[in-house]
């Protein structure tokens, strides 16, 4: 089981990534099982999510077996309700912590419960803004106290390649400048040891992806759009997902324009096993030990 939540302001991508994720696992199963790819919450033209829903499909990923949750949420709108909605999310988010609880404190566990944790929240940027601003660090803040946080900056069509590449850093230097440093998916430890050689290799490899992952924030997503004849994703050549914009279309999976592929596969393959272990080791333990 991996659980994925995206959170954001209202109209910065959210659905559309996941609508776009969805057709491009799709285009990795066979097509016997395409129609799990298409949840009837996610046809037809993009609206206002007014209301917390999650869509599951089933994954084979090098042959593991990945039961995948996606949990959308509504954007959250004027800044000064932005605390009531943050604080239904991590409701939300400590609701699995409590059931995990409380399974645990049974004599005789369900050995078929599922895990319902978050172990991943997309954190979705205005693109509009070129760094964070304080709305965004307190809700970092708080959401990463809880959870695994990725930020990924949305419609990145929106913003020329320059201005990508000048918002990245910026992005991230607010970031490092936050009171305390937002504590997101990813950021070392400052008081990290290594207790013996062996532990030192397999560090050394997990710091490796993990600064590599690092450099890569925050992701940058385009969403495809549908085809108005036809109702499914604008194809291009070589790709059945695409964004037209009447001068031209572009691949929204090519890593000239994005960096969807890496998110993809960061998620579902690299790092799945850390952002796991992190939820259980370190959030979950940090809530039940407040809790107990």
């Amino acid at each position: 089981q991996f659980n994925v939540m995206v959170v954001g302001f209202a109209g910065v991508g959210k659905t559309a990534f996941i609508k776009t994720l969805l057709e491009a696992l799709k285009l990795d199963s066979p097509k016997e099982r395409h129609t799990l790819f298409d949840p009837p919450v996610l046809q037809g033209p993009l609206t206002k999510t007014a209301a917390p829903y999650t869509v599951s499909v089933d994954l084979d990923i090098d042959g593991e077996k990945v039961a995948l949750t996606l949990i959308d949420t509504p954007g959250f709108q004027a800044s000064f309700l932005a605390d009531k909605q943050l604080h239904d999310i991590l409701g939300y988010i400590e609701h699995q912590f409590d059931l995990t609880l409380a399974e645990e404190s049974k004599v005789k566990r369900n050995p078929k419960a599922v895990d319902t944790q978050v172990h991943a929240c997309l954190y979705f940027l205005d693109p509009t803004k070129s760094v964070l601003d304080e709305y965004d660090i307190r809700i970092l803040t708080r959401l990463s106290r809880r959870v695994n946080v990725i930020p990924v900056l949305g419609k990145a069509d929106t913003l020329t390649k320059a201005q990508r590449d000048r918002m990245k850093p910026a992005i991230m230097q607010s970031v490092y400048n936050a009171v305390n440093k937002i504590p997101i998916y990813g950021m070392p430890e400052e008081d990290e040891e290594d207790e013996d050689e062996e532990k030192d290799k397999t560090a050394d490899e997990d710091t490796r992806i993990l600064i590599d992952y690092i450099h890569m924030l925050p992701f940058t997503m385009i969403a495809y759009e549908d085809d108005p004849q036809t109702g499914k994703p604008i194809a291009i050549e070589g790709t059945p997902i695409g964004r037209d914009y009447g001068w031209g279309t572009i691949d929204c999976m090519s890593p000239t324009f994005s960096d969807f592929n890496d998110l993809k596969s960061i998620l579902l393959d690299t790092h799945r096993g850390f952002l796991k272990t992190a939820t259980i080791e370190d959030y979950y333990e940090r809530y039940r030990t407040e809790r107990l």
